[in-house]
């Protein structure tokens, strides 16, 4: 008898270790959102970081691609529920409810039906919840995580119930929300709620307890290629940093959301160096929190895009005779006879560049036209991107937009839009259960293995 139940104890043992362990470990979820970081963008920074021998990355490596190449991946559609390409607010809707929904919207169903959002079900377990962002705190994607409205417009509604929602963190830009105009206010209330208020680095770091809503910005914070500029805002990585000890401090759980929300901006804007950056701005994040979920085991970082912007990528292009011959007169190989094809010394040049291209560009068309002249564009350009540029043989450089696709096409470059495209989405799970977000699903799925994953 005594040998009978060595063995059914031995049988029952090797069951259990051979048997997949069942989904429902996880205690903590950063989900980090990459606003319009379409498959493209991925590629666009790894293949420079690997290849490019780029100072900023000496070992040739960046934190994203050892997250894919640690975690699991998935493949996604984020079309509404009757279009085919959305905005920030369906897709954060969706991802957020798991229910289809319609662009524009915030926190509501395609019928206008409020759907509850995961932060709100993770508050009914008592766990903490946050948003952080680096646009402001009532765009459209932090929005669609707290708060119900019929319209992304409704900025104002939004901080109100997000203060009435109450998440443990709440930080970003935004401050003119919560302090003009009908909310004038709502940083008071703010307060009696609990909330400690911080609208700067040394304010922030004061905060080890409670409740945060940090705004650090009248709206939104500055684009990473020139946050140089302002020392007294915190990075997106401070603010997670920050969240992480705040929401940490609750032996239930807590459920952060990040947005790197710029990298949809600099897209937009058709700005590759811009774009660079704020790629760079997620990588750094996910230099703290993929070693965080290493040492806190049940923690799950799970990284997607909400839509892809501007499907920006290198290219070649076929050039004259003429300009063929300074080219080989000057050693440069150009294969095929007369085709240049884009090279890597350009992701050398968008470490060097200091300003936005699309603020430049808003600042250019304010002035008149008597004063845009050729010198001061080149002058101007060159400041901008950190190196001598020489606009002398461009067509017409009084046309800002064509004298910005010029310097494109000098670099290799080329976009297919300024807008979104319905591209299907990568994600990346990393840690507790990641290989409950494996295969090909819609964005509406996400939730379901959200919950899945924390055992509900």
């Amino acid at each position: 008898m005594k040998n009978m139940r060595r063995v059914l104890f031995v049988l029952l043992a090797f069951v259990l270790m051979t048997v997949p362990a069942l989904a429902g470990n996880v205690k903590n979820i950063i989900w980090v959102i990459g606003d319009g970081m379409g498959p493209e963008a991925i590629g666009f920074f790894t293949e420079g970081v690997r290849y490019a021998n780029l100072p900023d990355y000496p070992e040739k490596t960046s934190n994203l691609e050892r997250m894919l190449n640690g975690g699991t991946w998935g493949l996604f559609f984020n079309n509404t529920y009757d279009t085919l390409v959305t905005d920030s607010a369906a897709a954060a809707t969706q991802m957020a409810t798991g229910q289809l929904s319609r662009p524009g919207v915030i926190g509501e169903d395609y019928n206008g039906a409020a759907a509850k959002t995961l932060l709100e079900m993770a508050r009914e377990k008592g766990m903490s919840v946050g948003v952080v962002t680096d646009v402001y705190v009532t765009d459209a994607t932090p929005a669609a995580f707290t708060s119900h409205t019929q319209n992304r417009r409704q900025k104002m509604e939004i901080a109100r119930q997000m203060i009435d929602f109450g998440p443990e963190v709440i930080m970003g830009g935004g401050l003119k929300y919560f302090s003009t105009g009908e909310n004038k206010k709502l940083l008071k209330q703010a307060k009696k709620k609990g909330y400690h208020i911080a609208t700067n680095k040394k304010e922030l770091a004061k905060i080890k307890s409670g409740k945060v809503l940090g705004l650090f910005a009248e709206q939104a914070l500055p684009m990473t290629v020139e946050m140089y500029m302002h020392p007294q805002i915190p990075t997106l990585t401070e603010q997670t940093q920050k969240a992480v000890e705040i929401l940490s401090q609750n032996p239930n759980g807590f459920i952060l959301m990040v947005e790197a929300g710029k990298i949809d901006w600099a897209a937009h804007g058709n700005d590759a160096g811009a774009w660079f950056k704020e790629m760079q701005n997620l990588d750094t994040l996910l230099g703290y929190v993929l070693p965080y979920a290493d040492k806190t085991p049940d923690t799950l970082v799970y990284l997607n895009a909400d839509h892809d912007t501007g499907l920006g990528a290198f290219t070649y292009r076929h050039l004259g005779q003429q300009k063929v011959m300074e080219k080989t007169a000057q050693g440069e190989v150009l294969y095929d006879g007369n085709v240049d094809y884009a090279s890597f010394k350009t992701y050398h040049q968008f470490l060097l560049q200091k300003r936005s291209l699309y603020n430049l560009k808003e600042e250019l068309k304010k002035l008149s036209p008597e004063k845009r002249t050729p010198a001061l564009l080149q002058e101007q350009l060159s400041i901008a991107m950190g190196y001598p540029v020489d606009i002398s043989a461009f067509k017409n450089p009084a046309d800002l937009d064509g004298l910005f696709k010029q310097l494109d096409e000098e670099r290799g470059l080329v976009w297919a839009t300024p807008s979104h495209s319905s591209l299907p989405l990568l994600s990346v799970a990393y840690g507790e259960d990641a290989g409950e977000f494996s295969g090909l699903y819609h964005n509406t799925d996400i939730l379901p293995r959200m919950k899945a994953a924390l055992g509900w």
